[in-house]
């Protein structure tokens, strides 16, 4: 009986880690994603920049 019990313990007890690990996956997965959408802003941005002509200054000209 009391290996019955113990072997009982051990199968919900992994059970519980592979639901942690699952969700921690997920949460891995999701920071995967939100790093490639922080890259493609940051292109768009260094595109905009190159793109923008250069103004005429204003004030004293030596």
């Amino acid at each position: 009986m009391r290996i019955f019990t113990k072997t009982r313990q051990l199968l919900s007890d992994n059970s519980d880690l592979r639901i942690d690990f699952e969700i921690m996956k997920k949460k891995i997965e999701n920071q995967g994603k939100n790093i490639e959408l922080v890259f493609q802003y940051v292109d768009e941005l260094m595109e905009k920049k190159e793109i923008t002509p250069e103004r005429e200054k204003i004030g004293y000209k030596k």
